[in-house]
């Protein structure tokens, strides 16, 4: 691969995370909400517990699907440039709108959790899982 291969690709991954921190959002208020019952509380525990993942679930499998497929995700260096870049969005967009840090916080620990599953798949699935690393 060439080295402006490399470095887009590199930068597509960072892109990605970033995209996917934001993305989170947009699917909760455009696509979770309007979904849900109005007797269904998106507050308090559930909020934590399913609205949280669920938004970034659905966020990870838009970007983090096109990551992996085309860019390496399964690659560690690559998911872990990933992870830092969505972690870095969402607590920046989350202290921007003044959130408690023990809300950030649990965000940030969803997003890690999403990414070491990730990397145990990776793992699991071998070195068959990052040979899909150029753009």
């Amino acid at each position: 691969m060439t080295e402006a291969k490399v470095i887009l690709s590199w930068l597509a991954i960072a892109a990605a995370g970033l995209i996917n921190g934001v993305l989170e959002d947009i699917i909760f208020f455009s696509v979770i909400v309007p979904s849900v019952p109005m007797s269904v509380d998106l507050t308090g525990d559930m909020f934590w517990f399913v609205t949280v993942p669920m938004a970034q679930l659905l966020a990870l499998a838009v970007t983090g699907g096109f990551a992996w497929c085309f860019l390496g995700l399964a690659q560690i260096p690559r998911l872990v440039t990933f992870w830092f870049c969505w972690i870095l969005a969402r607590i920046i967009f989350l202290l921007q709108v003044h959130n408690p840090i023990e809300d950030v916080a649990i965000c940030v620990l969803w997003a890690t959790f999403w990414c070491i599953l990730i990397g145990v798949f990776a793992k699991i699935k071998g070195p068959a899982a990052g040979q899909r690393g150029d753009i």
